[in-house]
């Protein structure tokens, strides 16, 4: 005969207590687990669509389908331990009883691992910020765009692709280690049978069990583990902020946060000294810091409000013990699971309603802020135009007319895909920078044109000094056939005496770039954008509407993006560079003429940078 003792039933609690039970644990509850449901579903369709079927940010993508999933699985996990229960007033029920140390501890998993996606999360968005130039978001050649675009299948099958499928190995290791630190939980709840008197049968009560009820298992593992692992570890990663409220709370999400907003101030500011973007009304830069910093605030602030309470309930468990869980205590338990399913209803909400949100936000403040403004504003004075046009004089008297050369070759040695369109440049009839009304450059030399007609391609030989004026060594330069060169009007002698020159102005040449200035259509490209600079500092002199100079600026771009060329930041960043290099290896009178030069000279090429990039994106281009 098998003996069964009497089933406790729960504690009876007051009235207020039963109808503020069943509201926060039944209504509340049920409600924040289908809208956090719908929306993680909808998140993960949104990431599906947007970053897989696009090819792109598909590392954070998986952090954030990881994310979505597992606060899915806590939200149901918790509906089905506490809240049908309190949503029908039904603690009896034999089947919720039984299956409730399982979802007790599905629930503790869940718990963890949606903790670890967000930290996750946060230090992806970190490494993302550290170099703004590391790597470039477009491709440059179109070939890999066409490629890219045959590779593509169906959105389902992208999933389990090779490409994608080491992606998930995070979110992996993440499940498996929150696995394996809450396997415990499993075994802090029983649900055993016993009998019951009023209905006069057999069911299932629950008991805590005596794990749970050890004092070394409740100090070590439910307070110390539990809180380097759930609460102070994990948020160590994230605190941008309120950095003294954390301290005397429990010292949460530092470290990366503040590395990742000081990485954007960073960030944007070599961005401002590249463009001068920082007070414009379309500067996505300036706008992406702003939203960042915005975004990890919301994070911070939500993740301490929601999440504070429940350590709070653990160390006044280990503190007081089991005796004082009646009265304010369940009150204050009740709230802290509603507040922890909450926070998991609305972490995607913050990663992807909240950023576009923020973005609206930001252009209508600017917009009512300050109307638009451009640095050529800057540029329109008489004192800064008198600089620009002086030095620009003797930046091409000292480089023999070569500005645009050196410009272009120092492009191209940081970008050297960009070699591909000099190959297809001579089949253009279109100029990718002026007019074909330009004349091209005479050659430097008289004797550059004296060659031999009845041979086809030669080689001259120049000494080049790499070192010192000691130390010579000669450096062939190779004669580019005539047939190659589209047009016969410029020699293959003027081309070879121009490469010479170009070498003996760039000490520590590589030997690897003499093909490149054998190109003519290398030099064409620099004589265009050297006449191109040019004509924009005579128009500013001859006082021309600053619009038409911006219309000017932003059909050249627009006519880049037209023949497939787009310049990645980096590019842009030594165009800047080399051209304030050239600049600044002018003589100035004072040093204080030098300095107001370089300013006039940086805000000039910021604006010609921005417009290209205005015109390649087609915007205005009807103003």
């Amino acid at each position: 005969m098998v003996n069964y003792t009497v089933c406790l039933d729960s504690t009876r609690w007051t009235d207020s207590y039963t109808v503020f039970s069943q509201i926060v644990n039944g209504f509340l509850t049920t409600l924040c687990v289908v809208l956090g449901s719908v929306g993680n579903i909808h998140s993960i369709k949104a990431v599906h669509f947007a970053n897989f079927d696009k090819n792109r940010g598909v590392v954070l993508a998986v952090s954030l389908l990881s994310l979505a999933l597992w606060d899915t699985i806590l939200l149901w996990c918790a509906f089905f331990y506490y809240g049908m229960k309190n949503l029908t007033q039904n603690h009896r029920s034999d089947f919720l009883n039984f299956l409730t140390p399982y979802f007790h501890g599905c629930s503790q998993i869940a718990n963890t691992a949606s903790i670890w996606c967000v930290v996750s999360i946060t230090v992806q968005r970190y490494m993302a910020t550290r170099d703004p130039f590391r790597t470039t978001r477009h491709s440059m050649i179109p070939a890999i765009n066409s490629f890219r675009a045959e590779r593509r299948k169906p959105s389902f099958g992208l999933i389990y692709c090779s490409v994608y499928r080491r992606h998930f190995k995070l979110p992996l290791i993440i499940s498996a280690i929150a696995i394996a630190i809450n396997s415990p939980a499993f075994f802090e709840i029983e649900a055993r049978l016993c009998y019951r008197m009023p209905e006069g049968r057999l069911g299932y009560g629950l008991h805590i069990s005596d794990l749970r009820m050890n004092p070394y298992y409740k100090l070590w593992y439910k307070v110390i583990f539990r809180m380097v692992v759930t609460s102070c570890g994990p948020n160590c990663f994230i605190l941008c902020k309120f950095l003294i409220f954390s301290t005397i709370l429990n010292k949460r999400f530092l470290v990366l946060t503040v590395l990742t907003v000081l990485l954007l101030k960073g960030s944007n500011r070599s961005r401002r000294q590249l463009f001068q973007m920082s007070e414009s009304l379309l500067d996505r830069y300036n706008s992406k810091e702003t939203m960042q910093t915005m975004i990890s605030l919301m994070l911070v602030i939500k993740f301490l409000l929601f999440r504070s309470l429940s350590f709070m309930l653990d160390v006044w468990e280990v503190t007081f013990g089991t005796k004082f869980k009646t009265g304010l205590f369940i009150y204050i338990l009740d709230i802290s699971n509603f507040l922890v399913m909450l926070n998991s209803a609305t972490n995607c909400l913050i990663f992807l309603r909240g950023s576009k949100w923020l973005q609206t936000k930001i252009v209508q403040r600017n917009t009512m802020r300050r109307k638009r403004q451009l640095c050529i504003e800057n540029l329109q004075s008489l004192h800064r135009v008198n600089l620009l046009f002086k030095s620009w004089q003797n930046a091409m008297f000292m480089t023999n007319r070569q500005f645009g050369v050196r410009i272009l070759y120092a492009m191209l040695l940081k970008n050297p895909q960009f070699s591909t369109f000099l190959n297809n440049y001579g089949q253009q009839k279109e100029n990718p920078l002026t007019p074909n009304t330009i004349p091209s450059v005479p050659p430097p030399t008289p004797a550059a044109c004296k060659t031999t007609n009845g041979s086809n391609a030669s080689t001259i030989t120049t000494i080049v000094s790499d070192e010192s004026p000691n130390n010579p060594h000669l450096i062939s330069v190779l004669v580019m056939p005539r047939g190659t060169m589209p047009g016969s009007e410029v020699c293959p002698g003027a081309i070879n005496a121009r490469t010479a020159e170009v070498v003996a102005a760039m000490p520590h040449v590589k030997k690897r770039s003499l093909d490149l200035l054998g190109n003519p259509s290398f030099h064409d490209v620099g004589d265009r954008i050297m006449h191109f600079m040019g004509e924009l500092i005579n128009a500013m002199r001859m006082a021309q509407p600053d619009q038409h100079i911006i219309m000017r600026i932003r059909r050249v771009g627009a006519l880049h993006q037209a023949l497939g060329i787009s310049f990645p930041s980096s590019a842009w960043k030594e165009f800047k560079s080399s051209t304030l290099a050239i600049i600044q290896e002018c003589d100035f009178p004072t040093e204080q003429e030098r300095n107001e030069t370089l300013e006039a000279w940086s805000s000039f090429l910021s604006v010609i940078i921005r417009e290209m990039k205005m015109g390649s994106s087609g915007f205005g281009l009807k103003a």
